[in-house]
């Protein structure tokens, strides 16, 4: 049964050519929550029992993620309720795999989920056809080294769908599939374009073709205006060059100052060299930066000194790297066990998010895809932290460009990002669902 929110989607034009074209490989990328999985959930249990080939060899399906908790979450429950009528015998966990009875007295067919972390899980048999999702954030050589080389045997079909990453090996995958040129995205129609020579198919729409308009609108006033497009509306968005790209001198306000009957958000992070904090507050989720701390061959103890000499401890708030809970061996005590020892209250969540999301959290309380701005700093008061916002880089794989820690920047706007991202939580719509494993800043 398909959910009834999933109602509109069988009407998208776009999305019915995804299913119904006969193209061999296919590229998705519209935009989150927009019915690419949904579809695809139900296109690969279709094609597992009614799809014909040889009578006498199993016809074998791969299912695949970036990471082994993402495709067993995602799919495997989904998978089996699906196909619960026509299963052969009972899914096998163990192998993670799903047995379907044959059409017309073919022999059984399989459905295997499997991460692609990695890519040896998928070599050995050869598969009639695959389905990977959030191929984007998949290494490379899944594609061309692992999975690529088993559809060859049995001329299988391809589904790589997901949100764009930037401009990776998935945009050179869409490129392929267009023809060269990536066509604009119509709103209500989604986009298809085709590369005979290939076999291949590319097929686009936005997420506001499908979602309730009250998501999208809190969507656009919670990303900045790159990661809404990439997110949202499945762009591949050029994100190298400045990391901090929505600053501007509209978030420079220099009559912001500390007031002691607020409390002060202070975010952290834990270095040697430097030892760097920065000081907020917070009015009706807008932050208004009065303060920062740049210690030179400093620690965690002396912090906390500079600290309870500028604020009353019981005023302070402090959101740290997560790494600093772990014990180290040059401390008696980890870094958050010290300042909660001091008497500060800690908000922290378990783990620090992607350098990416970080990045975008930052930018969409600078300026959001709707305009609003949440942010606002002393750059009297705060010139070091003014001058990682102009000058700290992303690589071209869109990380922190962290050979500028020799340049003294990069730990400031680090630890504004903890604070951001442990203050007010995840945007919505980012990647790192429930079972990312993908490494962490």
């Amino acid at each position: 049964m398909i959910p009834k929110r999933w109602g509109h989607m069988l009407k998208h034009p776009t999305q019915h050519r995804l299913v119904v074209d006969s193209v061999r490989i296919k590229i998705g990328t519209a935009g989150r929550r927009s019915g690419k999985t949904e579809r695809a959930k139900r296109f690969v249990s279709l094609m597992s029992m009614v799809e014909q080939k040889d009578h006498n060899f199993t016809r074998r399906y791969l299912i695949g993620a970036p990471t082994n908790p993402q495709a067993m979450k995602i799919y495997w429950q989904d998978m089996i309720d699906l196909t619960k009528h026509w299963q052969h015998t009972k899914p096998n966990k163990s192998s993670q795999t799903i047995f379907i009875q044959g059409a017309r007295d073919c022999a059984p067919s399989e459905i295997v989920i499997a991460g692609l972390d990695q890519p040896a899980r998928t070599e050995g048999v050869p598969y009639d056809g695959l389905l990977i999702d959030e191929i984007g954030n998949c290494k490379q050589d899944a594609w061309t080294h692992n999975l690529r080389p088993t559809m060859a045997d049995r001329g299988a079909w391809a589904w790589l769908i997901g949100v764009p990453e930037g401009k990776n090996f998935y945009y050179d995958l869409a490129l392929q599939a267009a023809g060269g040129s990536i066509p604009k995205t119509i709103p209500g129609q989604g986009v298809t374009a085709y590369n005979p020579d290939l076999q291949m198919g590319y097929y686009s729409w936005h997420s506001a073709d499908i979602l309730p308009e009250k998501e999208i609108k809190n969507a656009r006033a919670t990303m900045d205006e790159k990661t809404y497009r990439q997110e949202f509306e499945g762009s591949f968005e050029t994100f190298r060059g400045l990391a901090y790209y929505a600053f501007g001198n509209r978030n420079i306000d220099n009559t912001i100052c500390y007031n002691a009957g607020q409390a002060v958000h202070i975010g952290m992070d834990f270095n040697v060299n430097p030892m760097t904090a920065t000081f907020s507050h917070v009015k009706e989720n807008k932050i208004y930066q009065f303060g920062e701390a740049y210690l030179e061959n400093s620690n965690t103890a002396e912090m906390i000194e500079h600290i309870k000499g500028l604020f009353p401890t019981k005023s302070c708030i402090i959101y740290p790297d997560a790494t600093g809970g772990a014990e180290k061996s040059n401390a008696s005590e980890s870094d958050i066990k010290q300042i909660r020892r001091a008497g500060f209250r800690i908000k922290s969540k378990k783990s620090n998010p992607l350098q990416k999301n970080r990045m975008a959290d930052v930018n969409s309380v600078m300026r959001s895809d709707d305009g609003a701005i949440r942010y606002f700093v002393n750059a009297e008061k705060c010139p070091k932290m003014i001058r990682d916002w102009q000058k700290v880089e992303r690589t071209d794989d869109g990380r922190i460009n962290k050979k500028q820690e020799g340049q003294g920047l990069v730990h400031l706007s680090d630890a504004f990002g903890y604070f951001v991202y442990n203050y007010f939580g995840r945007s919505p719509g980012l990647p790192g669902a429930a079972g990312d494993k993908r490494k962490h800043a």
